[in-house]
C-alpha cells in the first residue's frame, strides 16, 4: 500500500468521510486512518441488545445533514449506493407527565393547527419575523469556516442589520434559550418542546449562545427530523463507499501516535506501530484539542505555549446518557401523535428540566431528568422483529463526575460504575413509564451508556461527552473550540487541521466541518 497521500486524516468520523468524498471525487489522493474496526466515530448501528434488534449506538437522527448543503452536493450519489433517509409525521415534540402535549408536525397544515390548538400561533409567527432578517446568513454561516473572508462579510451583514432589527443578531449570539423562547410563547408545552433541544449542543436553558441554537433547531425542525433506513450507521457504510469508489483509502484498527511536523508545516503521520503515512497537501485530524494538542503535536516545535494551554483547558461541562431499550411491542403515548417518530422530550416541565441541569452542574445526579426520545422503529420497522420495537432514552445533563444523586438513593463517589449506571437507568425508565404506560413490562432487554463508557468507546471525544466539549460563548461560535482558532479549522501548525465536534458548528451529523476543510483545501 502506498504511504503517501494528498491528505492524510486522522479518524474516519463522519466528518472526516464526508471531507475525503469531497476531496476524492476532486481527483485528491486521501487516505483516513481509524483507531476503532470500523469508521464512523459516534456515528454506529448495533444489535446492542438482542439479535435482530437494530439500536443507533450514538448519534441517530439527521436533521442539519439531510437538510443541508452535504446531502444537497452528495446525495443523488449517495442514494446510487444505498442511502434513504425516511421521516415521520412529527418531528419532535414534549410529553408532561401531567398529560398535556405537544407535537411539531412535518406537515405545515398540521402544524398550523397544532399552534392554533395551543394558542401559540401568533408567537410562532412572531418568532420567526424576527428570524428572518437573520436566517439567509445564519444558516450558510454554519457550514463555513468563520475566518474565512466570505464568513467575515456574513457577519458583518448580521451584526449590522441586526442593530436595527426586532431580534439583533448581537442577542442571539449573547442570549439564552430560555429568555428566547419564554417571551414568545406562554404554553408550557411549547416551551418544552424547544427548551430542550440545545442541551444537544451542550448548552443549558440559561447559557449565553442558547437563543442562537434554539433559533437554528425551531428553522431546522420545521423542515423535519429524519433518519437513515436501516440506522444511523447507514450513512457510514455509504460515505465509506463514497470514498473508496473514487479512490480513497479507510484504514481501520490503526491508531496515529503523532503527527510529524518538518518544515514549518504538517508533513504526515506516524501510527503507534510505526508505519509512516506522509500528507503532500494538509493532514486533517478529528479529535478533540487537548488530544491534539497534548499527544499528536507533543513533539512539535513552534506551537506557542498558551495555545497548548488553551487546548489543554477545554472544558467538558456535562455528559450524555442513554439506555437503548428492546421491547416486545410498540410502545404508546397517551397522544398518539407522539407515535409518529422524530425526538420527543419526556419531562416534568421547564423548572424540573432547568433543575434538572444546575444538579448535573452540580456534580449531582439529576432527581427527574428529562429524556430524549426516540423510537427509529416507528419509521423503520425493520430494525426490529414484526410487532416489536427499538427505542433510545438519552439524558444530556448527566454529571461527568457524580459527587451525588439529588434523589438520595444511588450512592455517588465521583466515578461512573456499572452499578450506579444501571441505578440511573433504572430512574429513567420510570421517568419515561409516567409517559408511556406499560413501558417496563414491554422491555426484552436493554444497553446502558453512561460518559464514562462514552469515554472509553472514543477517548478522542473527550472524558465522556458524545457532544464534544461545551458550548457556551467562551467555547463556541468564533472562540470554538480555542480562541487561537478563532472558529477556524486551521491550527497552530500550517498544513493540519482539525473537525469534527470539538470545531464550528459543534456537536451532532452535519457534516459541515467536514465539508468546509475540503472546500478550504480544494480552493
Amino acid at each position: 500500500m502506498p504511504a503517501s497521500f494528498d491528505v492524510v486524516f486522522v479518524g474516519a468520523g463522519h466528518n472526516a468521510l464526508v471531507a475525503a468524498a469531497y476531496l476524492a471525487k476532486a481527483g485528491r489522493s486521501v487516505a483516513l486512518l481509524e483507531r476503532s474496526a470500523t469508521p464512523g466515530g459516534f456515528v454506529r448501528s448495533e444489535e446492542l441488545t438482542l439479535p435482530g434488534f437494530l439500536h443507533d449506538t450514538y448519534s441517530a437522527l439527521h436533521p442539519i445533514l439531510a437538510h443541508g448543503p452535504v446531502f444537497a452536493e452528495l446525495g443523488a450519489e449517495l442514494g446510487d449506493l444505498g442511502l434513504r433517509y425516511l421521516q415521520g409525521g412529527i418531528s419532535t415534540g414534549a410529553s408532561l407527565a401531567d398529560g398535556r402535549s405537544a407535537v411539531i408536525p412535518t406537515d405545515p397544515a398540521e402544524l398550523a393547527v397544532e399552534l392554533d390548538r395551543l394558542g401559540e400561533y401568533d408567537g410562532w409567527i412572531g418568532l420567526f419575523a424576527d428570524l428572518d432578517p437573520h436566517l439567509g446568513s445564519l444558516l450558510p454561516l454554519l457550514g463555513m469556516d468563520l475566518t474565512t473572508p466570505e464568513a467575515g462579510a456574513l457577519l458583518d451583514r448580521l451584526y449590522e442589520e441586526g442593530a436595527t432589527s426586532a431580534l439583533p443578531f448581537q442577542e442571539l449570539v449573547t442570549g439564552s434559550a430560555f429568555d428566547l423562547l419564554t417571551d414568545r410563547f406562554h404554553t408550557e408545552e411549547l416551551r418544552s418542546t424547544f427548551l430542550p433541544w440545545p442541551l444537544h449542543v451542550g448548552l443549558g436553558p440559561h447559557e449565553a449562545a442558547g437563543a442562537l441554537w434554539a433559533s437554528v433547531f425551531a428553522a431546522a425542525l420545521t423542515a423535519g427530523n429524519p433518519v437513515p433506513e436501516g440506522g444511523s450507521g447507514r450513512l457510514v457504510t455509504v460515505l465509506t463507499a463514497l470514498v473508496e469508489r473514487h479512490g480513497g483509502t479507510v484504514i481501520t484498527d490503526t491508531e496515529v501516535d503523532e503527527v510529524l511536523v518538518g518544515g514549518g508545516r504538517a508533513m504526515g503521520v506516524r501510527t503507534t506501530e510505526g508505519a509512516v503515512y506522509t500528507a503532500a497537501e494538509a493532514v486533517v485530524a478529528t479529535t478533540a484539542p487537548g488530544e491534539l494538542y497534548g499527544r499528536l503535536l507533543r513533539y512539535a516545535p513552534g506551537v506557542p505555549a498558551g495555545v497548548r494551554g488553551q487546548a489543554a483547558r477545554f472544558r467538558y461541562r456535562r455528559g450524555c446518557f442513554q439506555v437503548n431499550l428492546a421491547l416486545s411491542r410498540k410502545p404508546r403515548f397517551a397522544d398518539p401523535r407522539l407515535d409518529q417518530g422524530g425526538a420527543v422530550t419526556l419531562g416534568r416541565g421547564v423548572g424540573e428540566l432547568i433543575r434538572s441541569v444546575r444538579q448535573a452542574d452540580d456534580g449531582l445526579l439529576p432527581a427527574h431528568p428529562s429524556i430524549s426520545w426516540h423510537e427509529s422503529t416507528a419509521v423503520d420497522p425493520g430494525r426490529a422483529p414484526a410487532g416489536s420495537a427499538v427505542v433510545r432514552l438519552q439524558v444530556l445533563e448527566a454529571p461527568l463526575r457524580p459527587m451525588g444523586d439529588a434523589g438520595g438513593t444511588i450512592a455517588a463517589d465521583g466515578r461512573w460504575t456499572d452499578e450506579m449506571a444501571e441505578r440511573f437507568a433504572d430512574r429513567v425508565v420510570t421517568e419515561a413509564s409516567r409517559h408511556v404506560a406499560g413501558l417496563a413490562g414491554m422491555i426484552l432487554a436493554r444497553h446502558v451508556l453512561s460518559p464514562a463508557a462514552l469515554a472509553a468507546a472514543n477517548p478522542n471525544a473527550g472524558p465522556g461527552d458524545s457532544n464534544a466539549g461545551h458550548n457556551g460563548l467562551a467555547q463556541g461560535f468564533t472562540q470554538r473550540p480555542v480562541v487561537a482558532h478563532r472558529g477556524g479549522y486551521a491550527t497552530a501548525v500550517p498544513g493540519l487541521f482539525l473537525i469534527g465536534g470539538a470545531t464550528w458548528p459543534g456537536p451532532g451529523v452535519s457534516g459541515a466541518s467536514g465539508r468546509a476543510v475540503a472546500h478550504l483545501l480544494l480552493s
